[in-house]
């Protein structure tokens, strides 16, 4: 097979293949002698029509279908030569030069080869807790005090005390989400926030709660950025600068008496998981359940903080950049939550790039709608768009930004989406060179203890279908991925440097895998986007204008490459996925005509 190739990425690779005259006739031949055989034609009995009919009617989508085909096979054929694992495959883009019938051009993204090294020159921290009688106590009281039921006090003379809950209110740029306890003031749409003034978490917050003692309803006082970002846990970019505060409300609530009722409230039981049955009376009686309790969370909590930070020291150690279009099916992934909701996946595709490039996320990504995209807009709808557009920009002409609740949560799934990546390749590599096999004897096991419990599926119709699933290829493979990685793991704990870190009971529950909370934007380059080869349109395997079953032509290139391409990735999500659907071009000729 003729080809070249130019190295236009990190990863990326373009392939130029013609296709010969031959070849696309001969396929085109098959073809349509292979649809002639089954088709129904109106006037023609089954497999009874002409192959000229065929030809004539349904010419363009039969060699549409050869020339996806053959660029399938050969995109195949060409990776499995040069020995590349592709992560990705772009869609094949058509030209019709003089000397073949066809050429395309197509962007194949390789995955990036890691050579595993020594891993005892890794070095992980494992967390050694540190859990004294001190640290329990105010683990317990923390609890108690989630069970408050707080009573708003009224009164002209009523002023604030150590234990009180105290609201105060001051404006601020940031969202906050449906579970704080946050509310809007009507009057002026100030944020009003609860501060609980008992057990502060650092000296900080000690000196705010000595602030706010000894205050009436309505006094105002000077509050600083630094104060109010470490005891709401906001960033202080989002308060402003000079904030004046006012206490708007006063509420009074004591600690819950211990008794059996408290002890089985949700926020109070991971305490006594230790001994749900132990006879407490006392702080004294509940101080070594709570502590045993508590142990065992870490040891529950411990494998997995050890896997995390194993697996992010080996990705940091050979992962310097990651493909984007590996990348973008990572996150695409995790942001589609259903057909129902197209729109959140059209934003996570509109969102992606930006975050990745490090620009400025405004309203204008989100303005249009994917069905937008679709229609063509008359002179009434370019005047609502820019007024539209006005209303969306800030002082100035600036575009407003998107609220800081989206921005952290959209890059977010981008961060998480870069460890998922990283992660897997350095897995897949260990995995290869250190020739770990499956653990075939688990593998059974667990396939074995499914089937018996075939007996607790709900519907007992649909058991077979249980069983199927079960004993089947899907099933064998997840379990043996599972053990693969399990085992992976394993050995790079075995091989590896481990060094204990004190760390205090919160911490170790709070804190992010990477030992140094470096994010992965910052920590991994993703692979620059390029742009889409000139002189080429896309179209491969689409169905043309002309055909009878009334599909559209949308192998023009349209003028806006940007929302083209969100309009294609979107349309794919919304439908089944493309590996798994027929040729489709001719399924209306395998159907009788009524």
């Amino acid at each position: 097979m003729t080809y070249e190739y130019e190295q236009i990425g990190e990863f990326t690779r373009e392939y130029t293949v013609p296709i010969s005259q031959d070849a696309l006739d001969g396929r085109v031949y098959e073809l349509t002698n292979e649809v002639a055989s089954s088709a129904h034609l109106k006037g023609f009995r089954k497999g009874k029509a002409p192959r000229k009919v065929i030809s004539q009617r349904y010419g363009s989508a039969i060699e549409n279908d050869v020339l996806e085909k053959i660029v399938n096979e050969n995109c195949s054929a060409i990776l499995s030569e040069e020995g590349l694992q592709a992560g990705w495959i772009g869609r094949p883009f058509l030209t019709a030069p003089e000397d073949a019938p066809y050429t395309y051009k197509v962007r194949v993204e390789t995955m990036p080869k890691i050579e595993i090294g020594d891993l005892s020159e890794l070095t992980i921290k494992r967390p050694n807790v540190i859990l004294t009688n001190e640290e329990v106590r105010k683990q317990i009281d923390a609890a108690r005090a989630r069970c408050i039921e707080w009573y708003e006090l009224k009164g002209d003379e009523i002023r604030s005390k150590s234990g009180d809950r105290v609201w105060i209110e001051f404006p601020v740029d940031f969202e906050t989400s449906d579970d704080d306890e946050s509310e809007v003031s009507e009057e002026n749409k100030a944020e009003r926030f609860p501060i609980v003034l008992r057990s502060p978490r650092n000296e900080l917050s000690e000196s705010f709660h000595t602030k706010l003692a000894d205050l009436a309803i309505g006094d105002q006082l000077e509050v600083s950025r630094e104060e109010l970002s470490n005891e709401l846990g906001v960033s202080e970019d989002a308060i402003p600068n000079n904030t004046s505060a006012n206490v708007v409300r006063i509420d009074i609530g004591d600690l819950p008496h211990l008794g059996p009722t408290l002890l089985a409230r949700p926020e109070f039981r991971h305490l006594v998981d230790s001994e749900p049955d132990a006879d407490i009376e006392s702080i004294e009686d509940l101080i070594p359940v709570a502590q045993r309790s508590m142990e065992q969370a870490i040891e529950r909590t411990m494998d997995q903080v050890l896997q995390n930070r194993a697996m992010w020291a080996l990705a940091k150690q050979y992962v310097t950049s990651v493909p984007r279009e590996v990348l973008r099916q990572r996150f695409l992934e995790a942001a589609q939550v259903g057909e129902q909701n197209l729109q959140t996946t059209f934003m996570a595709f509109r969102l992606f790039d930006p975050i990745v490039d490090g620009e400025t996320l405004d309203q204008k990504l989100l303005m249009a709608t994917p069905h937008d995209q679709d229609q063509d807009h008359d002179h009434d709808n370019d005047e609502t768009s820019d007024s539209a557009t006005e209303s969306e920009s800030g002082a100035n002409g600036e575009d407003a930004l998107l609220p800081e609740g989206l921005r952290t949560f959209w890059t977010g799934e981008v961060n998480r989406a870069i460890q998922r990546v990283a992660f897997t390749l350095t897995q897949q590599a260990l995995i290869e060179q250190r020739n770990i096999e499956a653990d075939q004897e688990w593998v059974a096991s667990q396939i074995q203890a499914k089937a018996d419990s075939v007996n607790m599926v709900e519907d007992q119709s649909r058991a077979q279908e249980y069983l199927d699933y079960v004993y089947g290829e899907q099933h064998y493979q997840e379990l043996v991925t599972t053990s693969l990685l399990e085992q992976a793991t394993k050995l790079l704990l075995d091989e590896a440097t481990i060094d204990d870190e004190d760390i205090e009971f919160e911490s170790f529950f709070s804190q992010p895998t990477a030992d140094d909370a470096e994010e992965p934007l910052d920590a991994f380059k993703v692979a620059p986007s390029l742009p889409e080869p000139e002189g080429f349109i896309s179209g491969i395997g689409q169905s043309t204008a002309d055909e009878s079953d009334g599909s559209q032509n949308q192998s023009a290139p349209p003028n806006d490459e940007t929302n083209t391409k969100i309009d294609e990735h979107v349309e794919a999500l919304s439908k089944e996925g493309d590996d798994v659907r027929k040729p489709g071009i001719f399924k209306k000729l395998f159907k009788k005509n009524s």
